[in-house]
């Protein structure tokens, strides 16, 4: 084997749907809306920079007394002696007494979803911008979750619609290639050539499917085991993408 089959062989592979493509993809508006950029220097949109702010508690123990800080760490929940971030400190009234101990910093990062949009091209017309969030990126996991949760087009159990298939070592293609089953057989060569398929191609796949699963237990129980695992998921990302015509790709 050559070295670069073998470094092939070694990658796992992995499914993607284009799911920005269909309307059915709750994750659509948020994926195709930048919401956050980083400046490799502000300039001068250093104004619209966000900040973060951090309150020095060994500063304010000094100065309001301990028993006074031991109060306010209690009713806010807080933990430690050092700085923590203001955002920590939830009492409105709490965050005031803090405040003269409190430094604000500012950070590389633009909030744009609120300015201007003359502003905010003038900023993606620069040479300053070194990175890009989406509305999608800027969420985080939690809700990413609930989200996924409720798409239709989230096929690996509802946590989303991309997921590995299988390690570049798996037998699944050559027992498959065996069986006269070449969908399936040359997923390794579509996922190094990322390859894009229609959901008319999903369909195509199921069929193949179907006749791989008595393949792969004649191959024996701990091959069967082994792989059951790898076809459901190949199965589920397949009718995902059949029932609701969404484009679909392997890659390594």
């Amino acid at each position: 084997m050559c070295a670069r089959n073998r470094k092939a062989s070694g990658m796992s592979i992995s499914m993607f749907i284009k799911e920005t493509e269909s309307d059915k993809a709750l994750c659509r508006e948020k994926k195709g809306k930048n919401a956050l950029v980083n400046m490799k220097e502000p300039g001068k949109f250093q104004q619209y920079c966000e900040r973060k702010y951090y309150i020095d508690l060994a500063a304010a123990e000094a100065k309001l007394g301990k028993d006074k800080i031991a109060e306010i760490k209690k009713r806010n929940k807080l933990r430690g002696a050092g700085e923590i971030k203001a955002e920590k400190v939830k009492d409105k009234n709490d965050l005031a007494t803090l405040k003269p101990f409190t430094r604000e910093e500012v950070t590389s990062w633009i909030n744009i979803v609120q300015l201007p949009k003359i502003v905010v091209d003038e900023i993606m017309a620069s040479t300053l911008v070194s990175d890009i969030m989406t509305m999608w990126d800027s969420i985080d996991f939690e809700e990413m979750g609930e989200i996924c949760g409720k798409c239709v087009l989230s096929w690996d159990k509802g946590r989303g619609c991309v997921a590995t298939l299988m390690p570049g070592e798996s037998p699944l293609p050559e027992i498959a290639r065996k069986a006269g089953l070449n969908f399936i057989a040359n997923i390794p060569k579509y996922a190094e050539e990322k390859k894009v398929f229609t959901g008319a191609d999903a369909k195509e796949l199921l069929k193949e499917i179907e006749k791989l699963k008595p393949a792969v237990e004649k191959e024996g129980k701990g091959i069967a085991h082994r792989l059951s695992g790898v076809i459901e998921r190949l199965e589920s990302m397949a009718k995902a993408c059949a029932v609701n015509d969404v484009k679909f790709y392997f890659s390594s």
